[in-house]
């Protein structure tokens, strides 16, 4: 094949201008150039002619070119055309997408939003449903394939390049394992399933282990596995488990439910994994709508928020989702959601219930303007007196009644907090689990709302009324969310002396201790 630069400003076979490289890889270079018929920008990539030199391999790269170009969904790349060179080499004309591809974006913008993931995770599988149902495999999925575009309307928009080329490509059928070709690596190590890795047939289901890799990948900015060969890659993707995510980086944020589905999908054993793109795509989109409807729940007024273990790291990204009010009150009573009605407005269904019936006036028009008439010795005199003499015993009464429970509420003096050390306070005579627990249940929507200043303020009202270990695990991750590390340490070490050795929060803190040490 002819050197990079001899291909721009060149015209290939009459049809493409070629105007700049725009990437290189194993299988060939990739151009922007202009189809000249339609004035119509392109991606042009031409392959590599070292692989692609005897007329087998140029047989099947029709085929499958060809199989690859009859694919018509809006996540797949269009291929607008395929043919060869006059100096032999084989080229593939698709559409071009401006925007970034996935490796770009996980580069420059992890950590994602889990909702922002299977976002973009959902396009990818619906482009492979469409694929396989036309028997076509992928083979090469990674996210330098997933081109990702900022439309009006539509954020993340995903094409998928490259169908069915690795398969030009490998010629595994008749030609070996994969990994022996010289000078080639079919499918990327990476991201290669199990039974890719030993050159076994291949059905859709290996496309779907590598989606499973990817989602690892944006979920915990990280691998896998780690190698420094193509081999050893190969060699952890068929005999070791690997890690979940969260055990591979405790501060990644990835709920429960996405991650027991990614390790799901990297099953060694291609029947234990979805087993299709759309069943696939339909376990995702049950991960979202279960988190939206945890959302909602939290949200709805006077709910309470689940213990803070483990808190994870709150992004930009995720701040800018829940919409974090990034001047949050400072007063010890200011609430950063606002009062909630029942307990505060005067005009609570309670206190309506309380005033009793309110006098209406009569519709007809008064037809006397004479006292006498209105409050003079008739029965409207004597109903009106009894009705206001009611109001004021009822009045009297629950004056009485809140009286009663101000003298008998359980008695609560503030300890006096060293503000330096709080979690060395052991008070025992002043004891409040009552009003700890009401006040954790506010610092606990706080945290739901990102508000950790609130929370902290809140949860350190509450260590003052009780000493409770969840407490000084809740307070050591706040700090740990804020970089003060002596301070997490501080409370960490005195919830390990408040709990007994086998205590699930100590395994969390160790993790979490080891993040640092890295």
């Amino acid at each position: 094949m002819a050197a990079s630069d001899d291909y721009i400003g060149r015209t290939v076979a009459s049809k493409y201008r070629v105007e700049q490289m725009i990437g290189e890889g194993g299988m060939g270079k990739v151009y922007k150039a202009t189809q000249l018929a339609l004035d119509k920008p392109v991606v042009l990539k031409v392959l590599r002619q070292a692989l692609l030199s005897d007329e087998r391999t140029v047989a099947r790269f029709q085929r499958e070119a060809k199989a690859a170009s009859r694919l018509n969904h809006p996540n797949s790349i269009s291929v607008l055309d395929f043919g060869q060179t006059d100096e032999g080499a084989l080229y593939i004309a698709m559409e071009y997408v401006q925007g970034k591809d996935l490796h770009h974006i996980l580069s420059r913008e992890w950590p994602l939003a889990e909702s922002r993931v299977i976002r973009i995770m959902g396009q990818v599988l619906s482009a492979l449903a469409d694929a396989h149902s036309a028997s076509v495999i992928h083979r090469d999925l990674k996210p330098e394939n997933i081109m990702v575009e900022q439309r009006r309307g539509e954020p993340d928009f995903v094409k998928v390049l490259d169908f069915g080329i690795a398969k030009i490509i490998d010629g595994t059928n008749d030609e070996g394992p994969a990994l022996t070709r010289a000078g080639f690596v079919c499918g990327t190590p990476e991201y290669m399933s199990p039974e890719q890795a030993r050159g076994a047939q291949l059905d859709h289901r290996s496309d779907l282990y590598a989606v499973g890799v990817i989602i690892y990948q944006l979920m915990s900015g990280m691998l896998p596995f780690d190698s420094d060969s193509a081999v050893g890659f190969a060699t952890k993707h068929l005999t070791e488990i690997p890690l979940s995510p969260t055990r591979r980086r405790p501060d990644a944020r990835v709920s429960p439910a996405m991650e027991r589905l990614i390790m799901k999908a990297l099953a060694k054993n291609p029947d234990d994994r979805p087993q299709t793109a759309e069943q696939f795509r339909a376990e995702l989109q049950a991960i979202e709508k279960e988190r939206r409807a945890g959302v909602a729940t939290n949200r709805r007024p006077g709910a309470s928020a689940q213990s803070l273990s483990p808190v994870r790291k709150v992004t930009p990204v995720d701040q800018q989702e829940t919409k974090v009010n990034p001047h949050p009150p400072r007063h010890e009573d200011a609430s950063p959601w606002g009062a909630r009605e029942d307990t505060v407005k005067g005009d609570a269904p309670q206190a309506r219930a309380a005033r009793g019936p309110v006098p209406v006036e009569s519709a007809a028009p008064n037809t006397s303007p004479d006292r006498t008439t209105m409050f003079g010795e008739g029965g409207a005199a004597v109903v009106f007196k009894g009705a206001t003499v009611l109001l004021v015993a009822l009045a009297l009464g629950l004056a009485g009644v809140y009286l009663w429970q101000v003298l008998h509420r359980e008695s609560y003096v503030p300890a006096t907090v060293d503000t330096s050390r709080p979690w060395e306070l052991d008070s025992k005579g002043t004891r409040n689990p009552g009003e700890a627990q009401r006040l954790i249940v506010d610092g606990d929507d706080a945290v739901l709302k990102g508000n950790f200043s609130f929370a902290r303020d809140t949860y350190l009202r509450a260590w003052q009324a009780a000493q409770m270990p969840e407490l000084a695990l809740k307070l050591g991750e706040l700090a740990w969310q804020q970089d003060k590390l002596e301070e997490a340490s501080g409370w960490w070490s005195r919830y390990r002396k408040d709990v007994e050795p086998d205590a699930k929060g100590l395994t969390y803190i160790d993790r979490i201790k080891q993040v640092q040490s890295k």
